[in-house]
């Protein structure tokens, strides 16, 4: 069709028309010169042949005016071919289309002849040029329907792709809070027509994650929240919706279970998946969570007070010890008021100066001399009085106070025993150790920090002793290794405090530059009381000293305990037995009593 179109177009063209016209003279010459003696008069017969060929070809090419004027010359051409073989009798023609005699008759014929078929082949032509430009429209709208078409799927596609990410948390894929809300409000109002059946929610927060995500870095943090999310999927249905509420904590959607017992087989599966190892650019991590449960949802018209106090239980079960979970009840909400109120002062306690430090004396239990002092924090509460480390201390670390606060007692306890080392000649110097948080020892420039606060107090790195808790070393091996190593480097000494809470610890302090194991207060009570607890420490004590590590142990409160120690060759002690933590004023008297040689 293309190719016919195409070639029925060619007669449009002027010079194609001055062809044709010229092509029928040439045949008219040929038959008068050539054919004619050939053929005799019987060739005029053929004459109306070109005319009416070169009519209909231009007739197609669509030029009615160009086709009558040829026609005219062409009619009037065969009039004299015919001429010479008119009877002698015959008039000549007066006008072509008009002529008089035998042939004038035929001459009109063979005009109209062609005129006829100029007039069809302008028709066609006409027609032909009409259906072209309906073909043309129709392949235009053809394309501008596709044009449209993808246009539209693009749109919808890019709708999709929006109400998707609007929806669903970018870095696990899973729902957002926005997701999370909409079917959490569904499913009060299924609840409330279907009394009976039983919905929960599931609020989760995975503990030392913020730890994990200062010290190892955000890939790391991202990676895992993925691997976290992957886990937590596989412990719910389908029907069940998992959702990301933003950072480390994750809400789950748990719709129409058959009891509360099952809510407890999915918690107790939550915890199942989150056991093993997590392995993370070449980092063996070990993840808990801490998690929070409403347990019906029919007491609640609004979603927002099932996600607090799903908070709240969360909460609750984190400050309770971690790596545990708690159902939801009312006088949870008064205790999450106490802990908002609780870390609202110690944010004010910074600013106003109530933290206090004491410092407990550590001895040494051959010589009964003063080697140093353990800084101990305080805090002089302006309503409640004084409280010790077990008020508020898990509310700091919960909520990132605890790295400001210990760097406030580093620096204190810093510039005391630099006073005291200036006010008293003690050879060899007196050594102040204090406790570095699980969050202030993942602080990446932990090492910086505490090179700054020796340079601006002068206390040589030798004096200070940091206890690492054997938890912390236990958690983060890798990453704790080469911490202390960094501070071993700076000559700052390194204590495991605790020691013997976690026996997994054991291997690897052969690798490790520790210079006191503190031997946590639990086995110390044991002395004299139960037949294990000397043997225990005896082995403790073997150990540190076969890799050349001193011992302090903690919570002496008896001279039989003091006595045993010393048969079991310990090297250092502290506890109520030699004294209690001092304030400022009287740890420098008991320094004074115990050397009384003051510097002049």
């Amino acid at each position: 069709m293309r190719q016919y179109t195409t070639m029925m177009k060619l007669p449009s063209s002027i010079f194609v028309r001055i062809a044709i016209s010229l092509s029928a003279l040439i045949v008219y010459a040929i038959m008068l010169a050539v054919l004619f003696p050939l053929a005799g008069p019987s060739i005029t017969y053929l004459a109306i042949i070109p005319i009416v060929v070169a009519a209909w070809f231009l007739g197609v090419g669509g030029s009615l005016v160009f086709g009558i004027i040829i026609i005219l010359l062409n009619n009037f051409i065969i009039v004299f071919i015919r001429l010479p073989f008119a009877p002698t009798n015959t008039a000549p023609p007066a006008f072509p289309l008009g002529v008089v005699g035998p042939f004038g008759g035929r001459a009109l014929s063979d005009g109209v002849t062609a005129f006829v078929f100029l007039v069809v082949g302008v028709t066609i032509a006409w027609i032909r040029k009409l259906t072209d430009r309906l073909h043309q429209q129709a392949e235009e709208l053809q394309k501008k329907h596709s044009v449209l078409q993808e246009e539209m799927e693009r749109r919808i596609t890019a709708e999709e792709r929006l109400v998707h990410e609007a929806l669903h948390d970018p870095l696990t894929i899973l729902p957002n809070r926005r997701l999370f809300v909409n079917r959490l409000e569904h499913a009060i109002e299924w609840n409330k027509r279907h009394p009976d059946e039983l919905f929960a929610v599931i609020y989760l927060d995975f503990d030392r994650f913020k730890v994990i995500n200062d010290s190892l870095g955000h890939t790391v943090g991202d990676q895992l929240l993925i691997e976290l999310a992957r886990r937590l999927k596989s412990c719910v249905r389908t029907v069940d919706t998992v959702a990301r509420m933003g950072g480390d904590e994750f809400a789950i959607l748990l719709e129409t279970v058959g009891s509360e017992e099952i809510v407890t087989r999915v918690i107790k599966r939550i915890q199942g998946s989150l056991a093993p190892p997590f392995a993370v650019h070449d980092n063996s991590i070990v993840m808990t969570a801490s998690i929070g449960i409403v347990m019906d949802l029919l007491p609640y018209e609004q979603f927002g007070d099932i996600i607090r106090d799903a908070d709240i239980a969360m909460y609750s079960a984190k400050v309770g010890g971690k790596n545990g979970f708690k159902v939801f009840d009312v006088a949870m909400r008064d205790q999450a008021d106490n802990i908002l109120k609780l870390e609202s002062g110690l944010r004010q306690a910074l600013q106003n100066k109530e933290f206090r430090i004491h410092y407990q004396p550590i001895l040494s239990l051959n010589s009964q001399r003063l080697i140093g002092f353990e800084a101990l924090l305080r805090w002089e509460h302006p309503e409640r009085g004084l409280l010790y480390p077990a008020d508020f201390l898990k509310i700091a670390e919960e909520s990132g106070l605890i790295v400001s606060i210990g760097q406030w007692v580093l620096q204190e306890a810093c510039h005391q025993m630099k006073q005291w080392q200036m006010q008293f000649d003690v050879k060899p110097p007196l050594t102040i150790s204090l406790n570095l948080s699980s969050r202030q020892f993942a602080q990446p420039n932990l090492t910086h920090q505490i090179e700054e606060v020796l340079r601006q107090t002068a206390l040589p790195a030798e004096s200070l002793m940091l206890e690492i808790t054997e938890t912390t070393l236990i958690d983060e091996i890798e990453l704790a290794a080469a911490k202390i190593e960094q501070l071993h480097i700076l000559g700052v000494g390194i204590e495991i405090d605790d020691f013997g809470s976690g026996y997994s610890a054991m291997g690897y302090l052969r690798n490790l530059p520790v210079n006191i194991l503190k031997i946590d207060r639990s086995f110390i009570s044991t002395l004299g009381v139960t037949k294990s607890g000397g043997p225990i420490i005896q082995a403790m004590i073997a150990m540190a000293n076969s890799l050349d590590i001193k011992v302090t142990a903690e919570g002496i409160e008896t001279e039989d305990q003091l006595n045993n120690l010393r048969a079991l060759e310990c090297d250092y002690g502290q506890g109520f037995l030699f004294n209690k933590p001092l304030e400022s004023h009287a740890a420098q008297e008991m320094i004074k009593m115990a050397f009384l040689k003051p510097r002049n």
